[in-house]
């Protein structure tokens, strides 16, 4: 079976077509020339290889890790030099959970490709994952290095950076992902968080809005640009409206049902809360600051079930029992424990948490 021989002419268009973008909305398409590939008798061999890959990171796209696996698992028959193919078949065990198998494929793929910018930027995000930053940090490093134009690598980095509080390396790669690949939706959304966790609410909201844009059906970017419009002066119907949006979409999220009701609560409407608590987990936290709100909890039994053994659990949920306290006591005119509260949430909240900015904006009319 031979690798070398040439592509027919007339399969050219179907390869170019095949060929795995990653834009989903080219899925059918791209797996549908792929079939004809496959099964067009005179494709060289390295070329089928090539169709069963990029079919594998189609499959992969669509959420089909199975299909994924069996295609890539036949590239990599065919033609064991495909790096390509160890790459997509490293995502499909991604989105399988299995990282142990995702770390060799990426590493096969950097075997028969050391310089290839993409098996980098993958192996990176996976340690970013696992939290091996310098490992992730050298193999972003090393992607950008080989391609400075890889908008998917900068993001990647600058997201990194984002997380280690670096946040002035994190907005340039930010914006230098953006500018070389305008049509990101996530990026948008990661530039809009940091923007708000930097205070600059009208940069966040536009971020927010461009990622609703381009991925409409993202939950995350309603609540998140719900939350910019509620500590903005004058935007709580938009609040409300974006939460009302956010829980639809994603109606077992229970932070979506909490902002909302405060937008609600604040805007003198109706509150959905009850409602929404028919879709929840109330065995969990936030539960009990739900039940707060609800009046089946006071102040003093909120704060008794934050308590955790595991310190980064207690942090966090006291950290939230803190904020959304001090948001019940604006509600109820209660201006000095409001104060008290958010003040305890803006300086003990991690800076990821949304709680943390939130409780800032909230304090500065306070004062």
């Amino acid at each position: 079976m031979t690798l070398t021989s040439p592509v027919r002419a007339d399969s050219q268009g179907d390869l170019d077509h095949c060929k795995f973008v990653g834009e989903i909305g080219k899925a059918d398409e791209g797996i549908a020339a792929c079939d004809r590939v496959i099964n067009d008798s005179k494709i060289t061999a390295r070329d089928r290889a090539a169709a069963f890959s990029s079919r594998c990171g189609w499959w992969w796209a669509k959420k089909d890790s199975d299909r994924a696996l069996s295609d890539c698992n036949e590239a990599i028959r065919i033609d064991s030099g495909n790096a390509d193919a160890f790459l997509n078949r490293g995502n499909a065990y991604l989105s399988k959970s299995d990282m142990e198998h995702a770390l060799t494929d990426f590493n096969s793929a950097l075997r028969v490709d050391p310089k290839n910018a993409w098996a980098y930027a993958e192996r990176g995000n996976l340690y970013k994952n696992k939290g091996d930053i310098d490992h992730a940090l050298a193999d972003l490093n090393e992607s950008i290095r080989l391609n400075p134009s890889y908008a998917l690598a900068l993001f990647s980095r600058g997201d990194l950076y984002k997380s280690l509080g670096d946040f002035a390396r994190a907005m340039t790669d930010l914006n230098e992902s953006i500018r070389l690949d305008p049509n990101y939706a996530l990026a948008y959304f990661t530039r809009g968080r940091l923007s708000f966790m930097l205070g600059n609410n009208p940069a966040a909201l536009e971020d927010f809005t461009k990622s609703i844009k381009l991925d409409a059906g993202d939950a995350t970017a309603y609540f998140n640009r719900g939350v910019a419009y509620y500590v903005i002066g004058g935007r709580t119907p938009d609040a409300a409206a974006d939460f009302k949006k956010a829980a639809e979409l994603n109606p077992k999220d229970a932070y979506a049902a909490l902002w909302r009701d405060l937008a609600e609560r604040r805007n003198i409407a109706p509150s959905h809360l009850a409602e929404a608590v028919k879709q929840l987990d109330m065995t969990v936290w936030p539960a009990p600051v739900i039940r707060h709100f609800l009046g089946e909890l006071n102040a003093e039994q909120t704060f008794g079930a934050a308590f955790d053994t595991d310190p980064k659990t207690k942090l966090a949920q006291t950290c939230e029992a803190n904020f959304y306290s001090g948001e019940f006591a604006l509600l109820k005119k209660d201006k000095k424990e409001a104060q008290r509260l958010l003040k305890l949430a803006a300086n003990d909240c991690p800076q990821s948490f949304i709680e943390a900015t939130a409780a800032i904006a909230e304090l500065i009319p306070l004062k």
